[in-house]
């Protein structure tokens, strides 16, 4: 903020300055305008647009000109534009910099600048849009029972790069929060299920012989379908398994939260037997 102040006072005091050395000629304006407009398009280039902004009206007001009010315009939009997307205002900001590049006689600098904007807008939204989804299914799964399906898919929220940046910091939020409510849950899962434990001991010795008989029937356990957590010898890993989550979603496939980890890893065995350590969809299937 500072710096910025400075800078408008040096422009105001540099206008004061041509406007009284040039007071008894008649180029006086024009020697203001050239100056600020010179100055103007430095600062473009150094991307500086707040900056560009205060030269461009400064050289508007010397001297009424098209180019300078177009460039004028131009840098307030990029200005505008950038406030926008740091408030996470995607589509008020592509509405800005598709002003900004298609103003008429106006800086091609500028324009450029405002495509390669618009590249990013375009991309954040993408992101934002992915991401959300993810929040999403990790709650449903959480409501379902899903906890560790829906924990696998949080780490890919957190793994994302630049997630705690300010294009995605609300979402960031919605992460940690969900996480911190679930394990919050989890807690007080246990406390009751360790107060039910010591309430069924009582019953224990009716019911030992029934589970003696079925402590070694996965049937018991549910384990049918269970896939032993282990390929070529080797240990499949919690993050062997929020790779080949990502693996999935860099393809394009759709849905890959629904997967539990029980598919992910038989995904990955399949793989294996084709020779190949990234899995595709196709792969849950066989």
């Amino acid at each position: 903020m500072k710096k910025s102040i400075t800078v408008l006072v040096t422009i105001a005091a540099s206008a004061l300055l041509l406007a009284g050395c040039s007071s008894s000629s008649n180029g006086g304006n024009s020697d203001l305008y050239n100056t600020a407009m010179d100055n103007g398009n430095s600062a473009v280039n150094n991307k500086n647009y707040s900056e560009a902004l205060a030269y461009y009206k400064s050289a508007d007001e010397a001297k009424s000109d098209k180019s300078a009010k177009a460039n004028e315009e131009q840098a307030k939009g990029l200005v505008k534009a950038q406030n926008l997307m740091d408030k996470h205002s995607l589509s008020t900001a592509k509405s800005t910099l598709e002003d900004v590049r298609d103003q008429s006689n106006g800086s091609s600098k500028m324009k450029d600048r405002a495509k390669d904007m618009l590249k990013q807008v375009k991309k954040i939204k993408s992101n934002r849009s992915d991401l959300n989804k993810d929040i999403k299914n990790a709650s449903d799964m959480i409501d379902s029972g899903s906890t560790d399906s829906a924990m696998s898919l949080l780490k890919t929220v957190f793994d994302f790069k630049g997630i705690e940046g300010k294009y995605y910091s609300d979402i960031y939020k919605k992460a940690v929060d969900l996480m911190s409510q679930n394990a919050s849950g989890s807690a007080s899962s246990n406390s009751s299920n360790s107060a039910n434990d010591k309430s069924s001991d009582n019953n224990s010795s009716s019911s030992n012989s029934s589970s003696s008989a079925d402590s070694n029937n996965p049937a018991a356990k549910g384990d049918f379908d269970v896939e032993t957590r282990k390929v070529n010898g080797k240990n499949i890993s919690d993050s062997d398994i929020t790779k080949a989550r990502q693996d999935l979603t860099d393809q394009g496939v759709k849905n890959v939260a629904a997967w539990s980890d029980n598919d992910i890893v038989k995904a990955i065995k399949n793989a294996a037997k084709d020779g190949r350590s990234t899995i595709k969809a196709s792969d849950i299937k066989n």
